[in-house]
């Protein structure tokens, strides 16, 4: 186990695997995120996307757990080295909306990058049981 805690998963994709992003998504959450599937699903799919029209085209989707979060991160080679930004949400844009989705969907959204990768963190509190 490391800083991140242990890894629950990973998940190389492209633009034909998004359906197993969700489906990856989907069983990590069901599991310990019951009350948030919808919501961790289409946080995490969003991100994916992104890496899919932004990035080198190709992406990975590691799942780690700690004792108080799920953290889903998404990698891809960008090589721009800019950063992605949190656009506020225009209803009449085509597009533009996937992180600030993302972020309003997680409990803590953390994005780094690097001259040849962007890598997107979200943090998920797990509720403690009753």
């Amino acid at each position: 186990m490391d800083a991140r805690g242990r890894e629950l998963g990973r998940f190389e994709f492209g633009p034909s695997d998004l359906r197993g992003v969700r489906q990856v998504v989907q069983a990590i959450a069901s599991d310990r995120l019951p009350n948030r599937v919808d919501d961790v699903v289409l946080a995490v799919h969003e991100v994916a996307v992104n890496s899919v029209v932004h990035g080198a085209g190709r992406g990975v989707l590691r799942i780690d757990e700690t004792p108080e979060a799920i953290v889903f991160t998404v990698e891809d080679e960008d090589g721009t080295g800019s950063v992605p930004l949190l656009n506020p949400i225009d209803d009449g844009a085509p597009s533009g909306r996937g992180l600030r989705i993302a972020h309003l969907l997680s409990d803590h959204l953390t994005i780094d990058v690097g001259p040849s990768r962007t890598s997107v963190r979200l943090r998920l509190v797990l509720t403690p049981e009753p």
